[in-house]
């Protein structure tokens, strides 16, 4: 644990008062703060063991300095950045910053931020509670200097940033609820028909409800294999939702197309065949997005891979076979007439009068339409205008040479790094601790610990002064402090070697345990791991198991830096196999996260994209849409990396984790368009542009709407990770839509199509695909209502063969199955 002291105004806290009080607090963190565990009182100094020393220096610079400056005693030269007290070096640099020394005797004069360590080694869980208790008693503690007119206490712990990074999760998942009934309302409401039999309210409710089934299914699945809930799972549930969603669009929507006189058997087979080759590709790609992010070695990244990869089977499951029976009970209760918002009551067919003023308003709606009709058809027919005419080639193409120019420039810019604060709410208490560690600590002093995990026979001739040339080495590595910031056991050991054996500093093993009991060198047991007290004794090697040794640095605030000096540290450990030298330094972790973020990012992208293409040929199999769609979603993760550099987001693991999501979604918006346009069975591309627009534009609007309103809610919360989510699923959103909406109508408008043979098309194998042209005939009896349509379709069974007739009532028939027909 990390406490941090400053003076409330910012001040020197060496200052009468401010001194004292500075004491006063290291005392009552070491010995006078305590924990209740199982009805027993423990202070840090009950079970700090061989680590409660690590905070002396800090109080032995504290007492010399008012010592000196206030009571006049001079015994001892404070100089900076190490002190000599009765011959021991004491290095302050560590715990002492903002430090002003007299120029001309280096004896400090001023310091205006205070950094006490408090370590200690739990070995059971009982030690690891009574820790954890204390921690928090630190931190409540700190909240209550907030009014202090003196010293403000700052803390930070591994414990106390999980803790606060838990926070942030749990504050989102209330918003879940607001989220579900934005959505629901949305669904809801965009499905309502005038005709009670074909509004479909309860239907699009049971929809909602399957992507949080399939929430409940894989979270409960996952928690039953044990997997831990991490804060970066709590946007779980809202990308599901709104995968989800989109697919509840796309199934009503598909079964408001089908002929209400089909049966509801038929009219769920072709909704299946409309929407579910749709909802596969989509799902699909999601999957494989996700699932390829499991391999990555970042462990918050695996988790919530793994949780959006489970909840995306589950529901891919529910939709197809859960809605798909929700829309078949709401296909009987059509054939049943009944209505759509009191299921038990029955909607009486249309008198004669009745369905002679429908028939009227149905030729008057057609030759009059409504004005929201008027403006659909508006819009459908100069948005395919738009697409086929040469000039939008131009202006597409003008538009996207400078989207990618400005895009690529912002990747290019791209940052990669990760810092604890990003982990934070706004007003978590920790962040004005990591604030001084960026701003302060870090560019002043740090230390770099090197284990040796296999020191051999230290009595060997050159085993000692390879150690030492060792410790040479990373005092002077790039941003060493030097020899002033080490801390090192042989070094007063060997001294007390000559001491004990009249002048000879051979080594021995039989004086370390006397010499780890004094007083005076007490402080480095911590730095060894003895074994068997007899062993020492008997001059055995297998004395002494471990030991570690520490030098400072400086000048590292960067993580690029800090990097650079780690894999330096590890270059030259790596010189020295034969004793398994192990490095670390406290926020090393940070740093290690710039060694993959990269390269993973670089492999999601690539074999994303590559799952996406097999996908793409599985399902529309032509060169144009594949190579259309794969560049559309490139263009479209290329947006959202550059924009999420203009918008000041660095590459680190929440975004890498977003851009995972990023290619998730493109695919989407992409895939439906594509596929509705690969599929149709017409002459033209402007048939096709057209019924691509009509099938699948209305639902790719609602989808992007309803997820959009449901993130937006998100904005409540003031944390990072979270507004990072929220830029990149608008950013998806709005790109994709550009992307799939109005640059690929006008990109297929200006290349050629060729449709391969057995494809998606409806026609029966064999039959030539633009052979089917059928004619719409509707008797109407002397009273004027509407009997029986009737259609007569031109067929061509092979291309060579003469035309053949068909006439039937459902048109369906005769795509599905001509020969039949």
């Amino acid at each position: 644990m990390v406490v941090a002291l400053q003076a409330a105004d910012k001040g020197n806290l060496l200052r009468p008062g401010y001194i004292e009080k500075a004491l006063e607090i290291e005392d009552f963190l070491q010995y006078k703060l305590k924990t209740q565990y199982e009805g027993v009182g423990y202070a840090y100094s009950d079970f700090c063991g061989t680590q409660c020393e690590t905070s002396d220096s800090v109080n032995v610079f504290l007492t010399m300095f008012r010592d000196t400056q206030h009571r006049k005693q001079t015994h001892v030269k404070l100089t900076y950045p190490t002190m000599d007290v009765f011959g021991h070096r004491v290095y302050l640099a560590n715990n002492i910053f903002e430090v002003e020394v007299n120029n001309r005797s280096q004896v400090v004069e001023s310091a205006g931020l205070i950094s006490i360590n408090f370590h200690a080694v739990y070995s059971n869980s009982t030690s690891e509670s009574i820790m954890k208790q204390w921690e928090q008693a630190v931190y409540q503690y700190s909240l209550t200097t907030m009014n202090d007119p003196l010293i403000r206490v700052y803390v930070t712990s591994e414990g106390l940033v999980s803790e606060e990074v838990r926070r942030t999760g749990i504050l989102a998942m209330p918003l879940m609820s607001l989220t579900f009934l934005i959505v629901m309302a949305f669904t809801v409401i965009t499905t309502l028909k005038k005709d009670p039999v074909k509004s479909k309210p309860l239907e699009a409710f049971l929809g909602v409800m399957c992507p949080l089934l399939s929430l409940i299914a894989s979270f409960g699945n996952l928690f039953w294999l044990g997997f831990e809930f991490l804060p970066i799972v709590t946007v779980v549930p809202f990308l599901i939702l709104s995968i989800g969603v989109d697919d509840v669009f796309i199934f009503i929507h598909a079964w408001h197309r089908t002929d209400p006189k089909l049966g509801y058997r038929d009219r769920m087979a072709e909704t299946l065949a409309d929407g579910g080759p749709s909802i596969s590709i989509t799902s699909l790609t999601n999957l494989l997005s996700f699932g390829i992010g499991i391999m990555t070695p970042t462990p918050a990244i695996y988790t919530f891979c793994v949780f959006i990869s489970v909840a995306v089977i589950y529901d891919y499951i529910y939709q197809i076979f859960f809605f798909s029976a929700v829309l078949v009970l709401g296909g009987i209760r059509e054939e049943n007439r009944k209505s759509a918002y009191f299921c038990w009551m029955t909607v009486p067919e249309l008198t004669a009068e009745e369905k002679v003023a429908k028939a009227e308003r149905i030729k008057a709606h057609k030759e009059n339409p409504p004005w929201y009709a008027k403006i659909a058809q508006f819009v459908l027919h100069y948005w395919v205008e738009f697409a086929m005419v040469w000039w939008s080639k131009i202006v597409v193409g003008v538009f996207l040479v400078v989207y990618w120019g400005f895009m690529i420039n912002g990747t290019l810019q791209i940052k990669v790094g990760l810092t604890s604060e990003k982990l934070f709410m706004d007003d978590s208490p920790l962040l004005p601790l990591v604030k001084l560690q960026t701003e302060v600590i870090f560019k002043e002093g740090g230390q770099v610990a090197i284990f040796v995990n296999n020191p051999g026979d230290l009595r060997e001739p050159d085993a000692v002064p390879e150690i030492m040339r060792i410790l040479t080495r990373f005092e002077n590595a790039n941003n060493s402090v030097g020899s002033a910031s080490t801390h090192m056991w042989l070094l007063p050991y060997l001294p007390y070697i000559g001491l004990q054996n009249h002048g000879s500093i051979d080594f021995k093993y039989s004086y370390l345990p006397e010499f780890f009991k004094l007083m005076e060198y007490r402080r480095w047991s911590h730095f060894v791991n003895l074994g068997n007290p007899q062993d020492c004794l008997d001059e055995k090697p297998s004395c002494l198991h471990k030991f570690v040794f520490s030098t400072g640095f400086h000048n590292a605030v960067a993580w690029s830096d800090r990097l650079r000096i780690l894999e330096e540290w590890r270059g030259i450990a790596g010189e020295y196999s034969h004793l398994n030298l192990t490095v670390y330094e406290d926020f090393s972790m940070y740093s290690d996260q710039l060694l993959s973020i990269v390269p993973v990012t670089q492999q999601t992208v690539f074999f994303a994209l590559l799952c996406m293409i097999v996908i793409l040929m599985l399902f529309t199999p032509s060169f144009v849409t594949i190579c259309t769609s794969t560049i559309a979603v490139l263009s479209i993760n290329l947006g959202v990396f550059g924009m999420l550099v203009y918008t000041g987001v660095d590459l680190d693991p929440i975004s890498m984790t977003t851009t995972l999501m990023a290619i998730g979604f493109s695919v989407d918006f992409v895939a439906h368009i594509t596929f509705h346009y690969y599929k149709g069975d017409f002459d033209t591309k402007r048939e096709r542009i057209e019924h691509a627009l009509a099938s699948i534009a209305w639902p790719m609007v609602q989808a992007g709407t309803s997820t959009m309103g449901s993130i937006i809610v998100l904005n409540l919360i003031h944390a990072y990770m979270v507004q990072v989510f929220v830029k990149v699923v608008v950013l998806v959103i709005a790109l994709g839509m550009i992307h799939g909406l109005i640059i690929l109508p006008v990109v297929f408008a200006a290349l050629p199509f060729s449709k391969a043979e057995g494809g998606h098309g409806h026609g029966h194998k064999g039959v030539h695909k633009q052979s089917i042209h059928s004619l719409e005939i509707m008797w109407i009896d002397h009273r004027g209502i509407e009997e029986k349509k009737k259609y007569i379709s031109v067929i061509k069974v092979h291309p060579e063969d003469p035309p053949q007739l068909a006439l039937t009532e459902n048109p369906k028939a005769v795509q599905r199955d001509p020969v039949h027909a």
